[in-house]
């Protein structure tokens, strides 16, 4: 019919779906298998299911690049652009991060000094038990060694002594050594410098495989995982693949309110929310693209110990509190603000600096994994697929669309 709306719908890019699909026999929890996180069947029925919501016809995509490319050509912009998959959508249909208000931000600020005085007292009291134990041992061995002194030569006595005071010395160093890995996300033997004038985990095979999150608004999702998963592998080195769906079914703040749905939501509260839960895994819990109702799950491990904003105010942090961010944590979150053009991208240096109402204009959650201060820009994970960019990711200048509002870093948990 001459009116009815027509859709791009290329076998290339069909196949490039089916393809692109990560097909990996689920292993048991630890073993460093990746869980299979769709099948080409489910591929397929998601293909189908996006055709259904295309809003943008084919002289509207062709009309849209037309503008694009002229900017780029006006500007002299450093990325090139072409026809996608994503260029079907409209931006609010593949998007979704909701940034929390000033007054949110502190009511966060405040949970979170919460739960770390929770955990610092529950610490305190550990320690204090454990020191009461020591006391306890300490002066039986005391005792004993009092009984002992009419049967022991003074050489003895002291040799018992150095003893006892070199395995309390060494009590002493585990116990520090413990909490000191439990308070930095990266061991120190693969922590980069940040005086190097290029880094990213990607390369150095710290982060995990670029997922899809289709046409529901669950980027904040996407990204809590994607930040944890990389930083599980980092801390633990075993790979893991967690459920976005059960974070976008299940994931609540402290006075039991969801923390966002397919309309978009934020991370900062699905850390808090890993704080007192632990994650389910994709073989779990699979991705539907959609809203769903919570169902309990088996306790798992995967939990964060803490988490922050690099600046207090969620601001903007500067290139060099970025790059110390990485380098100690890992993978860290962030927004941006995208437009048609972000959605066009497919490789170079992006480069937009698109207007902007205020640092908190953003739309977009992306999981930052490095630098490069020759390109004078991050490389960032983004959750539209590897079909997408430079397979999935996408080198962003310093201080373009507002990119680093809200940039979050987490510390995740230690295997026993």
């Amino acid at each position: 019919m001459k009116n009815s709306r027509k859709y791009l719908v290329l076998p290339i890019l069909l196949a490039l779906l089916i393809t692109s699909a990560i097909i990996i026999t689920a292993g048991k929890k630890g073993s460093g298998e990746v869980y299979a996180q769709t099948t080409r069947e489910s591929i397929l029925q998601r293909f189908k299911q996006d055709k259904q919501s295309i809003t943008r016809t084919h002289e509207e995509m062709t009309a849209l690049m037309g503008d694009i490319v002229a900017d780029i050509k006006k500007r002299n912009l450093k990325f090139r652009v072409e026809l996608n998959e994503m260029m079907k959508y409209q931006i609010a249909e593949i998007t979704g991060s909701k940034p929390p208000s000033r007054d949110e931000i502190r009511r966060q600020e405040e949970e979170q000094k919460r739960q770390e005085q929770l955990r610092k007292k529950e610490e305190e009291r550990k320690r204090k038990e454990q020191m009461r134990q020591e006391e306890l041992e300490r002066k039986k061995r005391e005792d004993a060694i009092k009984r002992e002194k009419d049967r022991q030569k003074q050489d003895e006595l002291r040799r018992q002594e150095e003893e006892r005071r070199r395995q309390e010395e060494l009590r002493r160093k585990e116990q520090m050594d413990r909490a000191d890995l439990l308070n930095r996300n990266v061991p120190a033997s693969i922590m980069p410098a940040v005086t190097l004038a290029a880094f990213n985990w990607r390369d150095s095979r710290g982060t995990t495989e670029v997922k899809y999150q289709g046409t529901c608004g669950s980027c904040w999702a996407f990204t809590s995982t994607a930040v944890y998963e990389t930083n599980y592998r980092l801390k633990n080195n075993k790979i893991i693949d967690l459920s976005e769906q059960f974070i976008l079914d299940c994931a609540k703040d402290s006075k039991g309110k969801k923390v966002g749905s397919c309309n978009g939501g934020w991370y900062a509260g699905v850390f808090d929310f890993l704080m007192r839960n632990g994650a389910l895994t994709e073989q779990e819990r699979p991705y539907r693209g959609k809203d769903g109702s919570c169902s309990s799950g088996k306790k798992t491990p995967y939990t964060v110990v803490s988490h922050g904003y690099i600046r207090r105010d969620a601001g903007i942090p500067s290139v060099a509190e970025m790059k110390a961010a990485i380098a100690k944590y890992g993978a860290i979150a962030t927004s941006m603000k995208v437009t048609p053009a972000f959605q066009a991208y497919a490789g170079g240096i992006f480069d937009e600096h698109t207007r902007v109402s205020g640092p908190n204009d953003v739309n977009h959650a992306v999981t930052l994994v490095g630098w490069d201060d020759n390109k004078r820009a991050y490389l960032v994970e983004n959750s539209w697929g590897p079909q997408w960019g430079d397979k999935g990711f996408v080198w962003m200048e310093y201080g373009t669309n507002n990119i680093g509002y809200g940039a979050a870093w987490v510390v995740v948990s230690l295997e026993d």
